[in-house]
Protein backbone atom coordinates (compact mmCIF):
# COMPACT_ATOMS: atom_id res chain seq x y z
CA UNK A 1 0.00 0.00 0.00
CA UNK A 2 1.39 3.39 -0.99
CA UNK A 3 1.04 6.46 1.25
CA UNK A 4 1.39 9.88 -0.38
CA UNK A 5 1.81 13.14 1.55
CA UNK A 6 -0.49 15.79 0.06
CA UNK A 7 0.12 18.78 2.30
CA UNK A 8 2.25 19.84 5.25
CA UNK A 9 1.96 22.85 7.54
CA UNK A 10 2.80 24.14 11.01
CA UNK A 11 -0.13 24.60 13.38
CA UNK A 12 0.37 27.20 16.11
CA UNK A 13 -1.64 27.67 19.31
CA UNK A 14 -4.85 29.60 18.64
CA UNK A 15 -3.78 32.16 21.29
CA UNK A 16 -0.17 33.28 21.80
CA UNK A 17 1.68 31.87 24.80
CA UNK A 18 2.14 34.39 27.61
CA UNK A 19 5.60 35.96 27.88
CA UNK A 20 6.27 34.51 31.35
CA UNK A 21 5.68 30.95 30.02
CA UNK A 22 7.92 31.18 26.96
CA UNK A 23 11.05 29.70 28.53
CA UNK A 24 10.48 26.37 30.24
CA UNK A 25 13.26 24.44 31.93
CA UNK A 26 12.97 20.72 31.31
CA UNK A 27 12.92 18.49 34.39
CA UNK A 28 15.52 15.97 35.48
CA UNK A 29 13.31 13.16 34.16
CA UNK A 30 12.95 14.94 30.79
CA UNK A 31 16.73 15.31 30.71
CA UNK A 32 17.21 11.55 31.16
CA UNK A 33 15.05 10.63 28.16
CA UNK A 34 16.61 9.18 25.00
CA UNK A 35 16.30 11.27 21.80
CA UNK A 36 13.38 9.28 20.39
CA UNK A 37 9.81 9.97 19.33
CA UNK A 38 6.91 8.02 20.81
CA UNK A 39 4.61 6.83 18.01
CA UNK A 40 0.94 5.89 18.04
CA UNK A 41 -1.73 5.55 15.32
CA UNK A 42 -5.54 5.59 15.59
CA UNK A 43 -7.63 3.92 12.88
CA UNK A 44 -11.22 5.06 12.23
CA UNK A 45 -13.77 3.34 10.00
CA UNK A 46 -15.88 5.14 7.40
CA UNK A 47 -19.12 4.56 9.30
CA UNK A 48 -21.64 7.36 8.93
CA UNK A 49 -24.32 6.23 11.38
CA UNK A 50 -22.69 7.38 14.61
CA UNK A 51 -25.55 8.49 16.95
CA UNK A 52 -23.77 11.71 17.92
CA UNK A 53 -24.99 15.22 17.06
CA UNK A 54 -21.36 16.36 16.82
CA UNK A 55 -20.53 13.77 14.10
CA UNK A 56 -18.25 15.31 11.46
CA UNK A 57 -18.51 14.39 7.75
CA UNK A 58 -15.33 13.24 5.98
CA UNK A 59 -14.96 16.40 3.89
CA UNK A 60 -14.65 18.59 7.00
CA UNK A 61 -12.38 16.46 9.16
CA UNK A 62 -8.95 17.84 8.27
CA UNK A 63 -10.13 21.42 8.82
CA UNK A 64 -11.66 20.42 12.15
CA UNK A 65 -8.51 18.57 13.30
CA UNK A 66 -6.40 21.63 12.51
CA UNK A 67 -8.70 24.06 14.33
CA UNK A 68 -9.07 21.81 17.39
CA UNK A 69 -5.31 21.15 17.44
CA UNK A 70 -4.62 24.90 17.58
CA UNK A 71 -7.07 25.26 20.48
CA UNK A 72 -5.49 22.35 22.37
CA UNK A 73 -1.96 23.71 21.91
CA UNK A 74 -2.99 26.82 23.82
CA UNK A 75 -3.00 24.58 26.93
CA UNK A 76 -0.22 22.21 25.81
CA UNK A 77 1.95 25.10 24.65
CA UNK A 78 5.36 23.36 25.22
CA UNK A 79 4.47 20.87 22.46
CA UNK A 80 4.44 23.73 19.95
CA UNK A 81 7.87 24.94 21.04
CA UNK A 82 11.42 23.86 20.26
CA UNK A 83 14.06 22.14 22.42
CA UNK A 84 17.43 23.79 23.09
CA UNK A 85 19.65 20.96 24.25
CA UNK A 86 22.61 23.06 25.42
CA UNK A 87 20.38 25.01 27.82
CA UNK A 88 18.07 22.16 28.92
CA UNK A 89 15.32 24.50 27.83
CA UNK A 90 12.10 24.51 25.87
CA UNK A 91 11.56 27.68 23.86
CA UNK A 92 7.76 27.91 24.00
CA UNK A 93 7.67 30.36 21.11
CA UNK A 94 4.64 28.93 19.29
CA UNK A 95 6.59 27.74 16.24
CA UNK A 96 4.00 25.01 15.95
CA UNK A 97 3.25 21.32 15.54
CA UNK A 98 3.73 19.79 12.10
CA UNK A 99 0.42 18.64 10.57
CA UNK A 100 0.36 16.54 7.42
CA UNK A 101 -2.46 15.35 5.20
CA UNK A 102 -1.91 12.13 3.26
CA UNK A 103 -3.79 9.57 1.19
CA UNK A 104 -3.46 5.81 0.86
CA UNK A 105 -4.16 3.88 -2.33
CA UNK A 106 -5.94 1.08 -0.45
CA UNK A 107 -8.73 0.48 2.04
CA UNK A 108 -8.65 0.34 5.82
CA UNK A 109 -9.91 -3.26 5.72
CA UNK A 110 -6.93 -4.27 3.59
CA UNK A 111 -4.66 -3.05 6.36
CA UNK A 112 -6.65 -4.39 9.30
CA UNK A 113 -7.11 -7.82 7.67
CA UNK A 114 -3.41 -7.99 6.79
CA UNK A 115 -3.91 -8.01 3.03
CA UNK A 116 -0.95 -5.64 3.03
CA UNK A 117 2.19 -6.01 5.17
CA UNK A 118 1.80 -3.78 8.28
CA UNK A 119 5.59 -3.42 8.52
CA UNK A 120 5.57 -1.68 5.14
CA UNK A 121 2.73 0.68 6.09
CA UNK A 122 2.83 1.63 9.79
CA UNK A 123 5.88 3.87 9.63
CA UNK A 124 4.37 5.81 6.71
CA UNK A 125 1.18 6.55 8.65
CA UNK A 126 3.08 8.49 11.34
CA UNK A 127 6.06 10.16 9.69
CA UNK A 128 9.03 10.80 11.96
CA UNK A 129 11.23 13.93 11.77
CA UNK A 130 14.66 13.23 10.31
CA UNK A 131 16.50 14.90 13.17
CA UNK A 132 15.84 14.50 16.86
CA UNK A 133 17.00 16.89 19.60
CA UNK A 134 18.08 19.35 16.90
CA UNK A 135 17.24 23.05 17.09
CA UNK A 136 14.24 23.72 14.89
CA UNK A 137 12.92 20.15 14.84
CA UNK A 138 9.19 19.98 15.65
CA UNK A 139 8.44 18.21 18.92
CA UNK A 140 5.17 16.78 17.60
CA UNK A 141 4.17 15.54 14.14
CA UNK A 142 0.54 14.70 13.36
CA UNK A 143 -0.48 12.90 10.16
CA UNK A 144 -4.02 12.34 8.92
CA UNK A 145 -4.27 9.68 6.19
CA UNK A 146 -7.42 8.99 4.18
CA UNK A 147 -8.09 5.51 2.82
CA UNK A 148 -10.01 4.96 -0.42
CA UNK A 149 -12.95 3.54 1.55
CA UNK A 150 -13.40 6.72 3.57
CA UNK A 151 -11.63 5.30 6.60
CA UNK A 152 -8.92 7.30 8.26
CA UNK A 153 -5.70 6.96 10.25
CA UNK A 154 -4.46 9.65 12.61
CA UNK A 155 -0.81 9.11 13.52
CA UNK A 156 1.34 10.98 16.03
CA UNK A 157 5.01 11.20 16.80
CA UNK A 158 5.82 13.01 20.05
CA UNK A 159 9.32 13.70 21.31
CA UNK A 160 10.01 11.70 24.46
CA UNK A 161 12.07 14.66 25.60
CA UNK A 162 8.87 16.51 26.53
CA UNK A 163 6.18 13.90 27.18
CA UNK A 164 5.45 10.46 28.59
CA UNK A 165 2.36 8.46 27.62
CA UNK A 166 0.33 10.01 30.45
CA UNK A 167 0.95 13.47 28.97
CA UNK A 168 0.33 12.24 25.42
CA UNK A 169 -2.94 10.59 26.49
CA UNK A 170 -4.06 13.80 28.24
CA UNK A 171 -3.22 15.78 25.11
CA UNK A 172 -5.21 13.38 22.95
CA UNK A 173 -8.19 13.52 25.31
CA UNK A 174 -8.26 17.32 25.22
CA UNK A 175 -7.81 17.37 21.43
CA UNK A 176 -10.75 14.98 21.09
CA UNK A 177 -12.86 17.21 23.35
CA UNK A 178 -11.91 20.24 21.24
CA UNK A 179 -13.01 18.38 18.10
CA UNK A 180 -16.38 17.72 19.72
CA UNK A 181 -16.78 21.28 21.00
CA UNK A 182 -16.36 20.56 24.71
CA UNK A 183 -12.78 21.70 25.44
CA UNK A 184 -14.05 24.13 28.07
CA UNK A 185 -14.72 21.17 30.41
CA UNK A 186 -11.24 19.63 30.02
CA UNK A 187 -8.68 19.44 32.82
CA UNK A 188 -5.72 21.69 32.13
CA UNK A 189 -2.12 20.39 32.33
CA UNK A 190 0.53 21.87 34.60
CA UNK A 191 4.11 22.03 33.27
CA UNK A 192 5.91 22.65 36.53
CA UNK A 193 7.91 19.48 37.24
CA UNK A 194 11.27 21.27 36.86
CA UNK A 195 10.50 23.34 39.98
CA UNK A 196 10.61 20.09 41.95
CA UNK A 197 13.08 18.09 39.84
CA UNK A 198 15.39 20.61 38.11
CA UNK A 199 17.92 19.36 35.53
CA UNK A 200 21.36 18.33 36.78
CA UNK A 201 24.91 18.39 35.50
CA UNK A 202 24.98 14.75 34.42
CA UNK A 203 27.85 12.84 32.83
CA UNK A 204 27.44 12.21 29.12
CA UNK A 205 26.63 8.57 28.42
CA UNK A 206 27.32 7.04 25.03
CA UNK A 207 24.56 4.80 23.64
CA UNK A 208 25.32 1.10 24.16
CA UNK A 209 26.99 -0.58 21.20
CA UNK A 210 23.97 -2.85 20.83
CA UNK A 211 21.82 0.16 19.93
CA UNK A 212 24.27 1.42 17.31
CA UNK A 213 24.38 -1.55 14.97
CA UNK A 214 21.76 -0.25 12.54
CA UNK A 215 20.02 -3.64 12.38
CA UNK A 216 16.61 -3.78 10.74
CA UNK A 217 13.87 -3.95 13.34
CA UNK A 218 10.29 -5.11 12.92
CA UNK A 219 7.28 -4.86 15.21
CA UNK A 220 4.63 -7.55 15.66
CA UNK A 221 1.48 -7.64 17.75
CA UNK A 222 0.82 -10.63 20.01
CA UNK A 223 -2.63 -10.80 21.63
CA UNK A 224 -3.20 -12.45 25.00
CA UNK A 225 -6.98 -12.64 25.35
CA UNK A 226 -8.91 -12.91 28.60
CA UNK A 227 -8.92 -16.72 28.53
CA UNK A 228 -5.13 -16.79 28.18
CA UNK A 229 -4.78 -14.34 31.08
CA UNK A 230 -6.93 -16.58 33.29
CA UNK A 231 -4.82 -19.63 32.38
CA UNK A 232 -1.60 -17.78 33.17
CA UNK A 233 -3.00 -16.70 36.53
CA UNK A 234 -3.73 -20.32 37.38
CA UNK A 235 -0.21 -21.37 36.36
CA UNK A 236 1.36 -18.64 38.51
CA UNK A 237 -0.76 -19.67 41.50
CA UNK A 238 0.00 -23.37 41.10
CA UNK A 239 3.70 -22.59 40.73
CA UNK A 240 3.84 -20.98 44.13
CA UNK A 241 3.00 -17.30 43.63
CA UNK A 242 1.52 -16.46 47.01
CA UNK A 243 0.07 -13.01 47.53
CA UNK A 244 -3.22 -11.58 48.73
CA UNK A 245 -3.34 -9.58 45.50
CA UNK A 246 -3.64 -11.67 42.36
CA UNK A 247 -1.00 -11.26 39.66
CA UNK A 248 -2.04 -8.53 37.26
CA UNK A 249 -2.41 -9.10 33.53
CA UNK A 250 0.57 -6.77 32.93
CA UNK A 251 2.75 -8.77 35.34
CA UNK A 252 1.69 -12.07 33.75
CA UNK A 253 2.31 -11.01 30.15
CA UNK A 254 5.60 -9.36 31.14
CA UNK A 255 6.71 -12.63 32.74
CA UNK A 256 5.67 -14.86 29.83
CA UNK A 257 7.22 -12.61 27.17
CA UNK A 258 10.39 -12.36 29.28
CA UNK A 259 10.70 -16.15 29.35
CA UNK A 260 10.54 -16.25 25.55
CA UNK A 261 13.02 -13.39 25.13
CA UNK A 262 15.50 -14.92 27.58
CA UNK A 263 15.36 -18.27 25.77
CA UNK A 264 16.21 -16.44 22.55
CA UNK A 265 19.07 -14.62 24.29
CA UNK A 266 20.47 -17.96 25.50
CA UNK A 267 20.36 -19.33 21.95
CA UNK A 268 22.13 -16.22 20.68
CA UNK A 269 24.77 -16.08 23.46
CA UNK A 270 25.34 -19.81 23.80
CA UNK A 271 24.76 -19.55 27.55
CA UNK A 272 22.50 -17.93 30.12
CA UNK A 273 23.44 -14.53 31.53
CA UNK A 274 22.06 -12.54 34.45
CA UNK A 275 19.01 -10.59 33.34
CA UNK A 276 17.22 -7.39 34.21
CA UNK A 277 13.55 -6.66 33.53
CA UNK A 278 12.86 -2.95 33.32
CA UNK A 279 9.35 -1.48 33.57
CA UNK A 280 8.02 2.05 33.93
CA UNK A 281 6.00 3.43 36.86
CA UNK A 282 3.98 6.64 36.84
CA UNK A 283 5.06 8.92 39.71
CA UNK A 284 1.98 11.15 39.73
CA UNK A 285 0.15 10.84 43.03
CA UNK A 286 2.78 8.46 44.46
CA UNK A 287 4.41 11.19 46.54
CA UNK A 288 3.24 14.51 47.95
CA UNK A 289 5.95 16.17 45.86
CA UNK A 290 4.16 15.14 42.65
CA UNK A 291 0.54 15.10 43.77
CA UNK A 292 -1.01 16.71 40.67
CA UNK A 293 -2.45 14.07 38.30
CA UNK A 294 -2.29 16.54 35.39
CA UNK A 295 1.44 17.21 35.61
CA UNK A 296 2.76 17.45 32.05
CA UNK A 297 6.09 16.23 30.73
CA UNK A 298 7.83 13.04 31.83
CA UNK A 299 6.73 12.07 35.35
CA UNK A 300 7.74 8.43 35.64
CA UNK A 301 10.70 6.32 36.57
CA UNK A 302 12.13 2.96 35.62
CA UNK A 303 11.81 -0.03 37.89
CA UNK A 304 14.37 -2.79 37.55
CA UNK A 305 14.15 -6.40 38.67
CA UNK A 306 17.46 -8.29 38.34
CA UNK A 307 18.20 -11.98 38.76
CA UNK A 308 21.11 -14.36 38.20
CA UNK A 309 18.88 -17.46 38.30
CA UNK A 310 18.03 -19.59 35.30
CA UNK A 311 14.70 -18.44 33.90
CA UNK A 312 13.52 -22.08 33.68
CA UNK A 313 14.13 -22.42 37.43
CA UNK A 314 12.21 -19.25 38.25
CA UNK A 315 9.25 -20.13 36.07
CA UNK A 316 6.28 -17.88 35.41
CA UNK A 317 5.49 -17.40 39.11
CA UNK A 318 9.09 -16.46 39.90
CA UNK A 319 9.22 -13.79 37.21
CA UNK A 320 5.85 -12.38 38.26
CA UNK A 321 7.23 -12.14 41.79
CA UNK A 322 10.42 -10.45 40.55
CA UNK A 323 8.44 -7.73 38.76
CA UNK A 324 5.99 -7.34 41.67
CA UNK A 325 8.78 -7.02 44.25
CA UNK A 326 10.65 -4.40 42.22
CA UNK A 327 7.55 -2.22 41.84
CA UNK A 328 6.41 -2.71 45.45
CA UNK A 329 9.85 -1.77 46.79
CA UNK A 330 9.90 1.46 44.79
CA UNK A 331 6.34 2.43 45.74
CA UNK A 332 7.19 1.95 49.42
CA UNK A 333 10.16 4.33 49.13
CA UNK A 334 8.47 7.16 47.24
CA UNK A 335 6.37 8.60 50.11
CA UNK A 336 9.58 8.89 52.15
CA UNK A 337 11.23 11.30 49.69
CA UNK A 338 11.74 14.45 51.77
CA UNK A 339 12.40 16.86 48.90
CA UNK A 340 13.08 17.08 45.17
CA UNK A 341 16.75 16.24 45.59
CA UNK A 342 15.91 13.04 47.45
CA UNK A 343 13.31 12.07 44.83
CA UNK A 344 15.74 12.96 42.04
CA UNK A 345 18.34 10.62 43.55
CA UNK A 346 15.82 7.77 43.45
CA UNK A 347 15.10 8.44 39.78
CA UNK A 348 18.74 8.80 38.71
CA UNK A 349 19.77 5.68 40.64
CA UNK A 350 17.10 3.60 38.91
CA UNK A 351 17.89 4.96 35.44
CA UNK A 352 21.60 4.72 36.18
CA UNK A 353 21.35 1.02 37.00
CA UNK A 354 19.47 0.40 33.75
CA UNK A 355 21.97 2.37 31.65
CA UNK A 356 24.99 0.76 33.33
CA UNK A 357 23.67 -2.77 32.70
CA UNK A 358 23.06 -1.88 29.05
CA UNK A 359 26.54 -0.38 28.71
CA UNK A 360 28.41 -3.30 30.28
CA UNK A 361 26.66 -5.84 28.07
CA UNK A 362 27.06 -8.80 30.44
CA UNK A 363 23.37 -8.76 31.43
CA UNK A 364 20.33 -9.40 29.24
CA UNK A 365 18.21 -6.25 29.59
CA UNK A 366 14.49 -6.49 28.75
CA UNK A 367 12.64 -3.20 28.25
CA UNK A 368 8.88 -3.07 28.93
CA UNK A 369 6.41 -0.17 28.90
CA UNK A 370 2.73 -0.48 29.79
CA UNK A 371 0.11 1.70 28.09
CA UNK A 372 -2.70 -0.34 29.63
CA UNK A 373 -5.56 1.62 31.21
CA UNK A 374 -4.87 4.77 29.22
CA UNK A 375 -8.15 5.70 27.47
CA UNK A 376 -6.71 5.35 23.97
CA UNK A 377 -9.81 3.62 22.61
CA UNK A 378 -11.91 6.60 23.75
CA UNK A 379 -10.17 9.14 21.50
CA UNK A 380 -13.28 10.27 19.59
CA UNK A 381 -12.27 13.09 17.25
CA UNK A 382 -15.83 13.65 16.11
CA UNK A 383 -16.54 10.52 14.08
CA UNK A 384 -16.68 7.76 16.66
CA UNK A 385 -14.12 5.84 18.68
CA UNK A 386 -11.18 4.15 16.91
CA UNK A 387 -11.55 0.66 15.50
CA UNK A 388 -7.92 -0.07 16.27
CA UNK A 389 -4.94 1.57 18.00
CA UNK A 390 -1.39 0.75 17.01
CA UNK A 391 2.03 1.26 18.52
CA UNK A 392 5.05 1.66 16.24
CA UNK A 393 8.38 -0.07 15.82
CA UNK A 394 11.34 1.06 17.95
CA UNK A 395 14.97 0.83 16.85
CA UNK A 396 15.91 -1.36 19.83
CA UNK A 397 14.55 -4.46 21.59
CA UNK A 398 11.42 -3.41 23.46
CA UNK A 399 7.88 -4.43 24.40
CA UNK A 400 4.89 -2.09 24.69
CA UNK A 401 1.81 -3.50 26.41
CA UNK A 402 -1.63 -2.15 25.45
CA UNK A 403 -5.25 -2.95 26.21
CA UNK A 404 -6.86 -5.41 23.80
CA UNK A 405 -10.33 -4.29 22.78
CA UNK A 406 -12.43 -6.65 20.72
CA UNK A 407 -16.06 -7.55 21.28
CA UNK A 408 -16.63 -8.38 24.91
CA UNK A 409 -12.94 -9.05 25.63
CA UNK A 410 -11.81 -5.98 27.58
CA UNK A 411 -9.29 -7.72 29.83
CA UNK A 412 -6.82 -8.92 27.23
CA UNK A 413 -3.36 -7.50 26.59
CA UNK A 414 -1.56 -6.78 23.34
CA UNK A 415 2.22 -7.06 23.38
CA UNK A 416 3.79 -4.94 20.63
CA UNK A 417 7.24 -6.51 20.36
CA UNK A 418 10.10 -4.80 18.50
CA UNK A 419 13.00 -7.11 17.62
CA UNK A 420 15.47 -7.69 14.84
CA UNK A 421 14.04 -9.79 12.01
CA UNK A 422 16.15 -12.79 13.05
CA UNK A 423 15.08 -12.63 16.70
CA UNK A 424 11.44 -12.07 15.74
CA UNK A 425 11.44 -15.34 13.76
CA UNK A 426 12.70 -17.12 16.88
CA UNK A 427 10.24 -15.33 19.18
CA UNK A 428 7.22 -16.40 17.13
CA UNK A 429 8.34 -20.03 17.39
CA UNK A 430 8.59 -20.11 21.20
CA UNK A 431 6.20 -22.68 22.70
CA UNK A 432 4.72 -20.33 25.29
CA UNK A 433 4.00 -17.67 22.67
CA UNK A 434 2.40 -20.22 20.36
CA UNK A 435 0.24 -21.57 23.20
CA UNK A 436 -1.00 -18.40 24.84
CA UNK A 437 -0.84 -15.63 22.22
CA UNK A 438 -2.30 -15.11 18.80
CA UNK A 439 -0.01 -13.34 16.38
CA UNK A 440 -1.64 -10.51 14.47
Amino acid sequence: MKIEIESKKLVKPSAPTADHLRKLKISLIDQLQPPVYVGIIFFYSSKTDVPDPSFVPISERFRLLEKALAETLTFFYPLAGRYVKEKCLLECDDQGVELMEAKADGTLDQFLHRETDPDDVLGHLATQPHQMDQIGSPLVVVQMTKFTCGGMAVGLRVSHRIADMHTISSFLSMWAMACRGSIQTANHPCFDVSSILPPRDLPKLEPPAKLMLGAKYVVKRFVFDNQSILKLKAIARSGGFNSKREPSRVELVTALVSIALLKIAKLRNGQSKPFLISHTVNLRGRTDLLWHDNLGGNVYTMVNGKSTAEVTELGLHGLVGLVRDAITTLLAKLPNAIDGEDLGDMVTNSVGQFQEELRKGDTDVLIFTSWCRFPLYQVNLGWGEPEFVSSLCTSFDSVILMDHKKGGDDNGVEAWVSLTEEDMDLFRQQDDILEYASHK
